[in-house]
């Protein structure tokens, strides 16, 4: 039986990697950009993060903005941040669209020790970072302040929760829902323990697809390779991934925000070593598609570019 294309999403990866940028030839298949991703519904447009994947996301979206009519119709687009750290913002500045008039952005993030999502931004687009202030620019945007366990109803049926998360600073994951479908962007988290595990597994229960912190493997995690333990530096393994979609039913598992270092080959080996374990997972890449409910029989349709 088919999915009705009504509540249709489609996720594009712009930007995978975790930390920092690393262009080069071992990053070329999987991608050196840091977080973005893009999730269109019939009637929204919502990117979640906005690392160095954003600048290629606004050439895409100025390109397409352009064809759509002679009037060059407007774009209106929900930026969801999940936290304030550099590679999570540093792509912002360089988004074309926010340089369009008419253009109207929301964008939501988490106020840290008095620090607000709007004041970040502003600093970082300020000289000496930067020759373009925010106050400069053509677009109109909209900052809204929130916190963890907040429900946002955009309309059209799609709803987004947060769920704070176990990182230095804090973040938020965010779950979106439309209809039947569901998906959940969870990076930049530690593994969660007791009562914030057992919420963080009904937060993701039944998504059709969790894009997950997968910074390390376990034994990085604990200090078995590399010699350094890396608890409480704020970020996953890609087995705890597994394990928890296991434990939530999640239909498909994106293994998210790769090492700075870890190279095309390293993660090939991953993505099969963690199939054998969780058949619906991949490592996520910049180019790649996914279509959730969108009239296959198949819930869950992976493009590759």
């Amino acid at each position: 039986m088919g999915h009705t294309k009504d509540h249709m999403l489609e996720i594009t990866f712009w930007g995978v990697r975790g930390s920092r940028p690393t262009p080069g030839p071992e990053t070329t298949h999987y991608g050196g950009n840091t977080s973005c991703v893009h999730v269109r519904s019939t009637n929204h447009s919502i990117i979640f993060d906005g690392g160095t994947g954003l600048a290629a996301l606004g050439q895409y979206m100025t390109e397409q903005q352009s064809h759509m009519s002679e009037k060059q119709e407007s774009l209106k687009v929900d930026l969801f941040f999940s936290h304030q750290h550099w590679d999570h913002i540093q792509g912002l500045p360089f988004f074309k669209p926010l340089y369009q008039t008419g253009n109207i952005f929301h964008l939501y993030g988490e106020t840290k020790d008095s620090i607000s999502l709007e004041r970040t931004i502003k600093m970082q687009m300020q000289p000496p970072h930067f020759p373009i202030s925010i106050e400069s620019i053509k677009s109109t945007l909209y900052f809204h302040s929130i916190t963890g366990g907040q429900t946002i109803d955009l309309g059209y049926g799609l709803e987004i929760t947060s769920f704070s998360l176990n990182h230095p600073n804090g973040a938020l994951a965010y779950r979106l829902n439309l209809g039947d479908n569901a998906i959940v962007y969870c990076t930049d988290t530690e593994p969660l323990a007791d009562s914030d595990a057992q919420q963080f597994l009904s937060f993701i229960q039944g998504v059709d697809v969790l894009i997950y912190d997968s910074h390390y493997t376990d034994d990085e995690y604990c200090g078995m390779v590399g010699g350094i333990p890396k608890t409480g530096w704020g970020h996953s393994t890609w087995q705890e991934g597994v394990r928890i979609s296991q434990q939530a039913h999640v239909r498909s598992l994106v293994l998210f925000h790769h090492k700075e270092d870890r190279t095309d080959d390293e993660l090939k080996s991953i993505e099969k070593l963690a199939q054998d374990l969780f058949r619906s997972t991949i490592v996520a890449r910049e180019g790649v598609k996914i279509i959730v409910g969108g009239g296959s029989t198949e819930k869950v349709v992976i493009h590759y570019p």
